[in-house]
This record gives structure tokens, sequence and C-alpha cells, in this order.
């Protein structure tokens, strides 16, 4: 959960944002990432809650806004990753507002189809905007929407948009319509920034800069320094201090793990060593440790892809603990 909340709290800003929007959403395709992050209003992260009736702040019959609220009164409410307003231009006679939501999930969830996921979180947005962005039967003045997710730990790297069309069955009609207000963006990236394909169609390099962005941000490959350096020279996004130490803390979360596990191995090797006087002590310690590590990230959703990747086993071999501890694979 702390490697979650640091996540979000280094994708959450702005400069980080602004990139993303300028990748992925038509309004901001022309535009340079500096004159994005002036546009973007106040960026809310782990607070707006989901839930029918919790999203707005109401008073009476009022709406006052969405619900920031960081209390126990909502405790175990679903909550919004990041959630976000941003205008379209500084101009404010050509401005108007659009509602981003942006979600992380370490992997693509077995149990659901995150798709439909996707679309009940863009629909909940347009649902709260009754009475806060629009009154009584003013539906033509319902604001845009975007849903943006991104999954780790997939097997490519990919750019999908799910959004609404309409086609003409019978008749000629066209019917007057903003297909456009719900639009979901999922991005899936891989962790390996270096992997990605660079010959790619122009209609298709923004979706490419987009995933090496992601890749380099949360890779664990990289030094920070080297992180730091691509972000600025790669994707010119400003890397100030308070983001460096938002990387530093997801990374120092995200290698604790292990960490912990080597040095407890470490010790449970030395001590086993020296109660049977044997070499072999510090071996079977170490790999008793690591067998827990990797039953208790799996049984916490982690994939066998990510587990590999930080604990160093091949992806067979975890298979392989699983099973001989009983632990059944999905």
């Amino acid at each position: 959960m702390q490697y979650d909340e640091q996540a979000k709290n280094a994708l959450g800003y702005k400069s980080i944002l602004a990139f993303i929007l300028a990748k992925a959403v038509d309004e901001f395709s022309e535009m340079e990432t500096k004159d994005i992050i002036d546009l973007i209003e106040d960026v809310y992260i782990g607070k707006v809650p989901v839930d029918p009736g919790h999203t707005n702040v109401r008073k009476g019959e009022r709406i006052y806004g969405l619900n920031t609220e960081n209390s126990e009164r909502n405790e175990g409410l679903i909550r919004y990753d990041i959630l976000f307003k941003v205008r379209t231009s500084k101009n404010a006679e050509d401005a108007y507002i659009i509602i981003v939501n942006i979600e992380m999930q370490k992997e693509e969830p077995k149990g659901y189809n995150l798709v439909n996921r996707a679309i009940y979180y863009a629909c909940r947005l347009i649902s709260s905007e009754k009475q806060r962005e629009f009154v009584k039967m003013n539906f033509n003045d319902i604001v845009k929407v975007y849903s943006i997710w991104i999954v780790a730990n997939m097997e490519d790297n990919s750019v999908n948009r799910i959004h609404f069309t309409q086609d003409t069955l019978y008749g000629s009609h066209k019917w007057n319509c903003d297909t456009d207000l719900i639009n979901i963006i999922i991005i899936g990236i891989t962790g390996q920034p270096d992997d990605i394909e660079n010959t790619v169609s122009k209609e298709n390099l923004k979706s490419l800069e987009l995933c090496k962005m992601l890749n380099t941000l949360f890779s664990n490959d990289f030094k920070n320094k080297e992180r730091y350096d691509r972000l600025e020279k790669e994707f010119n996004i400003y890397v100030d201090d308070n983001l460096k130490e938002a990387v530093e803390e997801m990374c120092n979360l995200g290698q604790g793990i292990l960490e912990r596990a080597l040095k407890e191995g470490r010790q449970k090797g030395r001590q086993e060593g020296r109660q049977e006087g044997r070499q072999e002590g510090r071996q079977e310690g170490r790999q008793e440790v690591m067998k827990e590590l990797v039953i208790e990230m799996y049984k916490d959703g982690d994939s066998i892809a990510k587990i590999s990747r930080i604990a160093k086993i091949q992806e067979n071999e975890i298979r392989q603990i699983l099973v001989d501890n009983g632990v059944m694979l999905y």
C-alpha cells in the first residue's frame, strides 16, 4: 500500500500529468508540456470517493464541489487515484473544462475486465456532475471526462482508446450528440523502456513517447540520476526536488522488500550455519526467506513477472515454489 501511494504521488505531479495530457488527450496534442502545466487545476490524489452519494460535497440540496474530505467517516470507500480539472486554453473565450481521472494498476486484473471498471468510473464522473457542473435539464453543459488507466507488468506496451460512436442503422438522420463526452485510455507498460520499438508511424509516435516516459518513471532498471536525466532530456519534463523526493520514496519502498528479505536470509543463514556447523545453513536460510517473499508478494497480488524482476528469480522457479507450497495459480 505504501508503494502504491508513493507511485500515485510521483504520477500526480503537474509536469508528469501535463506530459500524459499532451500525448493522450486530443485537446492538448498540439501543445507543449510546459504550456499545459498552468492549465491544470487542483490535483486530488486518493481523496475523492467513487461511490455514489460521496463524490460531491453537499449541504442540504446544494452541491459545493468535489468531496476531498480525508477522514475516517468515509473509510472503506473506493477513491479515485488521481482526479483533476484542466482548462483547454489560456484564452478564457476559447477554453472549456475537462475532468481527468488517472488510475494505476500493478497488473491486469484476473477477476474482471478492466475496461468494464473504467467505464463505471467514467460514468460516475459524468453522473456526479449533476448540480455541480450542470443543473436541471441542461444536459448540453455536461463536461467531457477522460479516465486514463496505467497498467504495469504487461507483456507488451500498448495504448488503447475506448469511446462512443453513432452508427446509423436505418434512414439518414443523424442525432446531435457529443459522442466524445466519455473517453477511456488504457496504457499498458512493461517496465522496460529500452525494449520499445522506435520505428513507428507518425500517428503512433505520441503513444510510443507516452509508454517510454511511463516506463522510465516506474522502471526498476535505472539509478535515479539516470531516470531524472532521461525525464528531462528525452521528455522535457522538469524534475524538481519535490518530484525527486516522491520518486526516491517510491523506489526505496519497492527495493525495501527485497533488501529486507536478503538481510533476513543472510542472518538466518548465518544462524543455521553456526548451529549446524555447515555452510549449507546460510544458503538454506536465504532460500527459505526468498520462498516466503515470493509467496507473500504473490498473495498480495503481484504478478509472477514483477516478482521475477524484483527477486531476480526465473519465472518457472517462482511457479514451482508456489505449487510446492500449495498456492493456487491464477
